[in-house]
C-alpha cells in the first residue's frame, strides 16, 4: 500500500484516528459523569452545588468544571457547611496563585475533609484575635501584637501564634492553649527571657554559642527558661495556673534526671533570673541528662530575631526617654523654678510597696512619671537589669518626635509617592470581603502607608485670612466646649438644693411614702477622652472645588481642635487596584500641628480611585491602638467606592459596608459627610441611617465640618 504524502500508511492513519476519537469520547464521558453523579444526589444538594457553580463561573469556567467535577465526592465526605468552606478555599487558591493550583484545591477534597472534620474542636487564631489582644493589653509591660505563623516564638514587640489550634478535643481547651501560649510569650518579654545588665553586655545567643556545644546549649536553655517563665506565671496568675493543669499531658509529667530537680526548685524561686538559668546551662552541658519535653505551650526560642528587634529598639527608646524627660523637666522648672541642669535619677527603694510601680528621683525628691515615661521606663526595664545613666540625662530640648511608645500599629516606613508594584518593603496585607461567595478574600489587598507632599505655598494662612470670622467663632465655641461642666440632678450629695427633687420628695411624704435623700445637685467636669481618624479622600474625583473645600476644612477643624484637645489624625486615601492601595499620611496622633503638617495640607492632591474597605479596616486598626474611651472614624469623600479593577457598584458598597460593619465591632465609631447628591442612596446601607450627612453645596464643606465634629462628640 502506498504511503500518505506525510510518510504514514492507511493502517497508521487509521490507528491514529482511532486514538483521537477514543480521546474526544473520554473527554465527553469524563463531562457527562459529574453531571451523573450530580443527578443521584438530593434535590438540596443540586440546588446548592448549581448556586455555587453559578459563583464560581462569573470568576472562570475551568474553575467552575473542577467544582462539578469533585462536587459529589464533597458531599459523600462533608455537610454544606464543609462543602462550602472547601470551595472557598479553592477559590481563594485561585485569586492568590492562579488556576492550576486552584484546581489541585479542588481536586484534595479528601485532604480538605479530614482536615475539615477537626472543625468541632479546632479554633482559628483569627476568631479568638480579638479576645487575645485585650487579654494581652490588660496584661502589665510592653503592648505586643498578634501575629500568624507556622512556628510560635516572640520577638519582643509581637508574638507569633500559629492559625489554627486543635490540638485537644474540644473547641474550650484549644483557646485556652491559645491562652496558654500567648501569656507564656508575653512572660518572657516581662521576665527578662532575654534581658541583658546594661546595653554593652554581651548577646545570650553570643553566649550560648562560646558554650562547648552550641546546640545542646540552647536546647537546655530554652528547657530551663521556659521552666522558670512558667513558675513566673503560676506565681503572679494563679487563676491561669489553674486553668493550665487541664492541659497537662502524659508526656508533659515524664520523668526527667534526678539532678535537674535542685535546678528546678531554685528557678522556680522569686530571685531567679536568666543569669541563673545561664549558670545551671554551664553546668550541665557535658552531663548526659534527660530534659522533660517541651511545655505544651512553650513554643520556641528565636534568639536572633529577638535580638534583633531589640537593638532597634535601644536607641529609639533612649531617644524618647530623652525627649519626654525634657518635657518633663521644663514643666517642672515653669512651676518650681528647678535649674535645666538637674539630672533624674530611678527611684529604687526596697522597702517602698509600690511594686510594679517605677519612680523617678529629682534632687532627692520622689516623683510619679508622665504615663509616657512609665511606660518606656517599663519597657527599658524588660531589656535590661538597670537602666544606664546617659538614659535619664535629657536632651536639653524639647523634641517634637518625643512620643508615647508602641502608639500605633508599624505600617513601615515608605517615602515619597513611587510605585513599587513588585517590592513588599513597607506593605500590609488586608483581607476583602466578597459579598457574592460570602465569605474574605485573604490577603487581598496591599496597602502602604506614604507621606503626602508638603506643598510650599501659603495655603493655611490664606484659609485663615479668608475665615476670620468663621476661625474667631469657631475658637469661642470649642473653648467653651473644651471647659464645660455638666450639672448632675438629684444627687445623694452636692453643693446647692435641687428644687425639683425636694417638691417631688414632698409630695412622696404627703402621699405617705419615704422621702428621697437624693436632693442636690453638684457640677461635675466634662472630661473629654476621645481619638478621631479624619479619612480624607484623595481620588482623581475631588479636584477643582472639591478639593479646595477638602482643605480648607482640614485647616479650620485642626484650628478648631488644636484648642479643643482632642487626639486626632489626619490620612488621605486612593489607589488604584487592589496592589495598590495607598494611605496618606498627613497628621497622625503623635504629629504636632506645626509648619510641617500643614505644608502637608497644603499639598493634597487629587490621586486615582477610591479603594475604600482597606483603608477601613487599617485606620480602624491604628484606632484600636489608642486608649481612649471614644474613637471615632470620620470619612470625607465626594462619591461611592470605586476601583479601576472592577471594585464599584454593589462588589464595593459591601466590602465597605462589611468593613464598617469590623470598626464598629471592635468598638469605633464610623461617621460619613459626603457631597455626592446621591449619597442617600447607598450612604444608609453602608454606613447605618443616622450615621452620614450629605452636604448639598461643596462651598459650604468649611462651614459645615466642625460643626459637625461638636456634633458628634458632644
Amino acid at each position: 500500500m502506498n504511503p500518505s504524502p506525510l510518510g504514514l500508511t492507511a493502517e497508521t492513519i487509521e490507528e491514529r484516528f482511532d486514538e483521537m476519537l477514543d480521546a474526544v469520547l473520554s473527554s465527553r464521558r469524563s463531562a457527562v459523569e459529574p453531571a451523573r453523579a450530580l443527578a443521584r444526589r438530593s434535590r438540596a444538594e443540586q440546588d446548592f452545588a448549581l448556586h455555587w457553580l453559578a459563583v464560581i463561573t462569573r470568576t472562570n469556567s475551568e474553575m467552575g468544571f473542577q467544582f462539578v467535577s469533585h462536587a459529589p465526592q464533597a458531599f459523600e465526605l462533608m455537610g454544606f457547611d464543609g462543602v462550602e468552606a472547601w470551595i472557598i478555599g479553592a477559590m481563594d487558591v485561585y485569586d492568590r496563585l492562579g488556576l492550576y493550583p486552584g484546581s489541585e484545591a479542588f481536586g484534595n477534597v479528601e485532604d480538605f475533609a479530614a482536615d475539615h472534620a477537626l472543625t468541632s474542636q479546632r479554633v482559628e487564631l483569627g476568631d479568638v484575635k480579638a479576645v487575645l489582644d485585650r487579654y494581652l493589653r490588660g496584661l502589665s509591660g510592653r503592648y505586643l501584637r498578634l501575629h500568624a505563623d507556622d512556628l510560635t516564638f516572640t520577638d519582643t514587640e509581637s508574638l507569633f501564634l500559629p492559625p489554627r489550634c486543635a490540638q485537644y478535643n474540644n473547641p474550650k481547651e484549644n483557646f485556652l492553649l491559645y491562652k496558654a501560649t500567648a501569656t507564656h510569650l508575653w512572660a518572657q518579654t516581662r521576665y527578662g527571657t532575654f534581658r541583658r545588665g546594661n546595653p554593652e553586655d554581651e548577646l545570650l545567643s553570643v553566649r550560648l554559642d562560646r558554650l562547648p556545644n552550641p546546640k545542646q546549649a540552647r536546647t537546655l536553655f530554652a528547657r530551663l527558661a521556659a521552666h522558670r517563665i512558667d513558675a513566673c506565671i503560676r506565681r503572679d496568675l494563679p487563676g491561669l495556673a489553674r486553668d493550665l493543669q487541664s492541659l497537662k499531658t502524659f508526656e508533659t509529667h515524664a520523668v526527667h534526671s534526678p539532678e535537674l530537680q535542685p535546678i528546678f526548685d531554685v528557678l522556680e524561686t522569686k530571685q531567679a533570673s536568666v543569669e541563673d538559668t545561664l549558670v545551671f546551662v554551664e553546668q550541665l552541658i557535658d552531663q548526659n541528662i534527660v530534659l522533660p519535653p517541651p511545655l505544651p505551650w512553650q513554643g520556641v526560642l528565636k534568639l536572633e530575631q529577638a535580638e534583633a528587634m531589640l537593638i532597634a529598639r535601644v536607641s529609639r527608646e533612649r531617644d524618647q526617654l530623652q525627649a519626654q524627660l525634657s518635657q518633663l523637666l521644663e514643666q517642672l522648672a515653669d512651676e518650681t523654678g528647678l535649674e535645666d541642669t538637674t539630672r533624674f535619677e530611678l527611684h529604687d527603694d526596697e522597702e517602698d510597696d509600690n511594686e510594679g510601680m517605677v519612680m523617678l528621683n529629682l534632687d532627692g525628691e520622689t516623683i510619679k512619671p508622665t504615663a509616657e515615661i512609665e511606660q518606656l521606663l517599663t519597657s527599658i526595664l524588660q531589656d535590661f537589669q538597670n537602666i544606664p545613666a546617659e538614659y535619664l540625662a535629657t536632651a536639653g530640648s524639647t523634641r517634637d518626635d518625643a512620643s508615647p511608645y508602641v502608639n500605633e500599629p508599624s505600617a513601615g516606613s515608605v517615602a515619597g509617592n513611587d510605585r513599587y508594584p513588585d517590592s513588599d518593603e513597607g506593605a500590609l496585607y488586608y483581607p476583602e470581603w466578597d459579598f457574592r461567595r460570602r465569605h474574605y478574600r485573604k490577603n487581598w489587598c496591599t496597602l502602604r502607608e506614604i507621606d503626602m507632599q508638603p506643598a510650599p505655598e501659603p495655603f493655611v494662612e490664606e484659609t485663615l485670612a479668608q475665615y476670620q470670622g468663621l476661625v474667631t467663632e469657631l475658637r469661642r465655641t470649642f473653648e467653651a466646649l473644651r471647659d464645660s461642666n455638666q450639672r448632675l440632678h438629684r444627687q445623694s450629695y452636692g453643693e446647692d438644693l435641687d428644687l425639683d427633687a425636694i417638691i417631688g420628695s414632698l409630695a412622696d411624704a404627703v402621699a405617705g411614702h419615704e422621702m428621697s435623700d437624693r436632693l442636690f445637685t453638684r457640677q461635675r467636669r466634662f472630661e473629654r477622652d476621645i481619638a478621631v481618624v479624619f479619612m480624607v479622600d484623595v481620588s482623581g474625583s475631588t479636584k477643582g472645588w472639591i478639593n479646595q473645600a477638602e482643605r480648607e476644612s482640614l485647616v479650620l477643624l485642626c484650628e478648631a481642635l488644636e484648642i479643643l484637645g482632642d487626639r486626632y489624625a489626619v490620612y488621605g486615601f486612593s489607589g488604584m487596584t487592589r496592589k495598590r492601595c495607598e494611605l496618606y499620611r498627613i497628621k497622625r496622633f503623635n504629629d504636632v500641628y506645626d509648619d510641617a503638617v500643614r505644608a502637608r495640607i497644603a499639598g493634597i492632591k487629587p490621586q486615582d480611585y477610591t479603594r475604600m474597605g482597606v483603608t477601613i479596616r487599617h485606620l480602624t486598626a491604628l484606632l484600636n491602638n489608642i486608649e481612649a474611651r471614644t474613637r471615632i472614624l470620620i470619612t470625607l469623600s465626594d462619591g461611592k467606592p470605586d476601583d479601576y479593577d472592577g471594585y464599584r457598584g454593589e462588589y464595593g458598597i459591601e466590602d465597605t459596608r462589611q468593613a464598617l460593619l469590623e470598626a464598629k465591632h471592635a468598638g469605633v465609631h464610623p461617621f460619613c459627610i459626603t457631597i455626592d447628591h446621591t449619597g442617600h442612596d447607598y450612604l444608609p446601607h453602608m454606613y447605618g441611617a443616622v450615621n452620614y450627612t450629605v452636604i448639598e453645596d461643596v462651598r459650604r464643606l468649611p462651614f459645615r465640618v466642625s460643626a459637625i465634629y461638636r456634633q458628634l462628640t458632644t
